[in-house]
């Protein structure tokens, strides 16, 4: 083997193949990763909104009577501090309210305003479309059984405990 064969950082991935589960990881990451950017950049053109924003519309629209910025976060999947800065982005874009908890003095809760529910709305059709659109390639058999195997997956993902305090 010469020096120029040995395998290293920038080596070709046929020669080094990950496992089954790493490319599966890898393949799911690709498809969210050009999803997301693709649908951020036309969010942000069509509608001046990050996907981000649309995140937490969806949630609050969901919840007739509002959420505590804790329960946001958990939804989300995101730190506090990310809720934080969103609940005061779309407070000043007059998207949401936040107002103290009537049962708990130390709790925020966000609701949509009239103006972020058309919002929520009108992004919400948009996105549906291009979604639609950039899958109509898949019949409705493949998406059908994508979709079950990406729940089965994130099932599995939910019932491993992982060993990350080991």
């Amino acid at each position: 083997m010469t020096e120029s064969d040995e395998p290293g950082p920038g080596s070709d991935s046929a020669k080094h193949p990950r496992n089954l589960e790493t490319q599966l990881w890898h393949a799911v990451l690709d498809v969210h990763g050009t999803v997301f950017a693709r649908l951020n950049r036309a969010m942000g053109r069509e509608f001046g909104i990050t996907l981000a924003k649309f995140d937490v519309l969806a949630q609050l629209y969901r919840s007739t009577e509002g959420m505590t910025q804790g329960n946001l976060s958990r939804h989300l999947k995101v730190t506090g501090g990310n809720v934080t800065g969103l609940v005061r982005r779309l407070t000043a874009d007059g998207l949401i309210t936040r107002e103290m908890s009537a049962s708990d003095r130390r709790v925020f809760v966000v609701q949509l305003t009239a103006r972020g529910r058309e919002l929520y709305l009108a992004v919400r059709s948009r996105h549906d479309a291009m979604l639609e659109d950039w899958f109509h390639g898949l019949g409705t058999d493949d998406k059908n059984q994508a979709l079950r195997v990406l729940k089965a997956m994130s099932a599995s993902v939910g019932a491993n405990t992982p060993r990350e305090t080991e």
